[in-house]
């Protein structure tokens, strides 16, 4: 699993398990904790900025596709 934080937006990003394409999201406590059974799938219709969300899911792709296991 590659998580990606972004400055300023309080979550950590993922890509779904399943289909390794839809983006989800967890909390970041005071603490810096992230509890990973919160993960939840990014609403689109929710975001402000659709264009910055999709960015991130594209850059987690790239991220994913450059994983050597």
């Amino acid at each position: 699993m590659i998580l990606l934080h972004k400055e300023h937006h309080g979550c950590v990003y993922t890509l779904s398990q399943e289909d390794g394409d839809e983006l989800y999201c967890a909390p970041i406590y005071n603490d810096g904790s992230v509890n990973l059974h919160e993960f939840a799938p990014v609403d689109l219709d929710a975001c402000d900025d659709e264009y910055e969300v999709l960015d991130i899911r594209n850059e987690l792709i790239a991220l994913s596709s450059n994983v050597r296991y």
